[in-house]
């Protein structure tokens, strides 16, 4: 019987798969920082003619809405993985969608990240909703 030498390979965590012990990140965005650009970023939200009607209509009560939100956000950019949910599905329930809603989304996140997150965590958000705009535009409408 031959033994096997132990691979540092396989002790590896998958990165998809099992949460991070740290993330770089982690140094210039707080949870706080999260939690202050989602409550801004949905202020803003829900007084857009556009958009916010469909959250007007879709987000019934927005103290439970906002906890799945910072989670999402720290899952997204801490890799904390406390969210576990299923962003295009529930997104595909909504009628209507079209690339000029994705674009407005990420237009004012945008926007409330250069108000509301200093400098060297910006990146952190706003590229990572870039990609989900794109993505979710395309799968959607």
């Amino acid at each position: 019987m031959t033994r096997r030498a132990k691979s540092t390979y396989n002790d590896r965590p998958l990165p998809l798969t099992e949460r991070a012990l740290t993330s770089p990140r982690a140094e210039v965005v707080s949870e706080a920082d999260i939690r202050r650009l989602v409550d801004a970023f949905y202020d803003t939200v829900r007084d857009d003619d556009l958009i916010g009607p469909i959250f007007e209509r879709r987000v019934a009560n927005w103290s439970l809405h906002l906890p799945k939100m910072y989670d999402f956000w720290s899952t997204v950019v801490l890799h904390s993985a406390r969210y576990s949910g299923r962003p295009i599905e529930v997104h595909r329930t909504i009628a209507g969608l079209s690339p000029a809603h994705f674009e407005r989304w990420l237009s004012l996140w945008e926007a409330t990240v250069a108000r509301v997150i200093d400098r060297p965590a910006r990146d952190a958000f706003v590229q990572a909703a870039r990609r989900m705009a794109s993505s979710m535009s395309t799968r959607l409408t």
